[in-house]
């Protein structure tokens, strides 16, 4: 059986692999774009420096070129095997090999055929090296450098191996400078520079994108530690860890909406299941609410047992941050409902929350030591919020809203905003001396009725501190 450690690691090599795999889609595109670019610049180059008719020769043959780099778009919308990439690379060798080569039709009587070797036209086998560095494969560049010079020097030796033709090497002596003036004449160290020059560059390509083929590596495994990371952080934390040093500046005082969530008569719930059962129901539930929270621009502060602690204007306030506290408790009213149509359907029972949500200033900033550090808000009003969730079993409802959180959606969002919620009489907190002006989410019968009947099941109102409200009053 593999080790865990050996899964992780395949899967990490198949998000790389996937990402690779994109990103030479991409650039396959964004090479035939390129070499379509450059075959047209160097038509426009034959229409001005060559004499007519001869020019029309080459403007052919550079739409071929075009034809070909056409169909490699096409072709690189989806993964390609490597044989296929090296046989465009042949082709479109071969064609520029026969350009360079063979007498244009339309010109005067040709001169001697060595002559057709002595400008300096192997730059043009460049084109496809470069063009080879879109593949991201550095075996792909140095596997191009191969077939263009192999096909170049194929061309070449038939030139040089003609009856007609004198072969040297290099500039010769006084004696022999009217060999090297002969136009049957081929010098071979024009080829073996042009070879050498072709090995260099491509040795130097292979390296530049071996670099990039790893750049990708590493972004593909910082997405991935990212994505990891926002597992155990919410979202918008993790811009912030990762874009700043100090992400979170200062302990500061500002004011935020606080949400809790928690499952009604969780501990009776679990009565009789199993372990697995009951970690089930509870990633169900915490997956459902956070992704409520993230939907509406919230941060989830964490996770304490069955509740769900959520804060809305941190770490950077918003002007709607009130209206997107209220929105996310619809949202995880909603989300419960259709989770329980299911559940219902499946047999199982039914899962039940209360929501508290209040609006007021905190203190936020780092907590823990240099080794560990973690992002906390603290204050009065996380205590408050946390003890309106509690109201909901008393008041029989699913959802208690604070009138100061009210009063921030009154201001942000106006009437229309509250009319799913009902004024209730001024409620005692725990903890507190003065009453609180509630609000109750004015659901439907049997919404309420059902809340009301979870509220039975649950802990009385003189119940244990939560561990939250341990950390809050300490």
């Amino acid at each position: 059986m593999p080790r865990l450690s050996q899964i992780r690691s395949s899967s990490v090599d198949q998000r790389i692999a996937l990402a690779l795999a994109q990103e030479k889609q991409v650039s396959g595109r964004l090479g035939a774009h390129a070499l379509t670019l450059a075959f047209v610049a160097i038509a426009v180059w034959c229409a001005v420096v060559h004499p007519w008719p001869g020019a029309a020769f080459y403007l052919g043959i550079v739409a071929a070129f075009v034809a070909l780099a056409w169909t490699w778009g096409r072709l690189a919308r989806r993964p390609l095997p490597a044989w296929l990439i090296l046989s465009f690379v042949l082709a479109n060798a071969a064609l520029l090999t026969v350009t360079l080569l063979v007498p244009n039709p339309f010109d005067p009587p040709p001169w001697p055929l060595q002559m057709k070797l002595r400008p300096p036209a192997f730059g043009f086998f460049v084109l496809l090296i470069a063009w080879s560095t879109f593949t991201l494969s550095p075996w792909l560049v140095l596997g191009t450098a191969l077939i263009v010079i192999t096909t170049w020097s194929i061309g070449v030796g038939i030139v040089a191996f003609r009856a007609d033709a004198l072969r040297g090497f290099g500039l010769p002596d006084a004696a022999g400078l009217s060999r090297y003036l002969d136009p049957h004449f081929v010098d071979t160290a024009a080829w073996a520079s042009a070879t050498l020059t072709t090995c260099l560059i491509a040795g130097i390509l292979a390296v530049v994108v071996g670099r990039a083929r790893r750049l990708v590596d590493v972004q593909a495994r910082m997405e991935r530690a990212r994505d990891n990371l926002a597992r155990h952080v919410s979202a918008n934390l993790v811009e912030e860890l990762a874009e700043n040093d100090e992400p979170f500046g200062p302990i500061r005082r500002q004011e935020v909406a606080i949400l809790f969530a928690d499952i009604v008569g969780f501990t009776r719930l679990c009565e009789g299941l199993a372990a697995e059962e009951v970690i089930a129901i509870l990633r169900g539930f915490h997956e459902r609410m956070a992704d409520c929270v993230f939907e509406n621009g919230g941060t989830l502060d964490k996770f304490v047992g069955d509740s769900v602690m959520a804060t809305f204007g941190t770490p950077k306030p918003s002007a709607r941050d009130a209206v997107n506290a209220l929105a996310c408790a619809r949202s995880m009213l909603k989300r419960l409902e259709d989770w329980n149509t299911q559940r219902r359907a499946c047999g199982e029972p039914i899962i039940r929350a209360g929501i508290g949500l209040h609006f007021g200033p905190v203190v936020l900033g780092d907590i823990g030591d240099r080794r560990r550090l973690e992002f906390a808000v603290i204050g009065d009003a996380v205590n408050v919020a946390s003890r309106l969730e509690k109201l909901t079993r008393d008041l029989g409802t699913c959802l208690v809203v604070s009138q100061a959180l009210v009063d921030r959606v009154l201001d942000q969002a106006g009437d229309g905003a509250i009319e799913d919620l009902r004024q209730h009489a001024p409620v005692a907190v725990r903890g507190r001396a003065q009453t609180v002006d509630v609000w109750t989410h004015s659901a439907t019968k049997q919404r309420a009725a059902s809340c009301f009947l979870g509220s039975l099941q649950t802990v009385r109102l003189e119940e244990p501190m939560s561990v939250v409200d341990a950390l809050v009053e300490t």
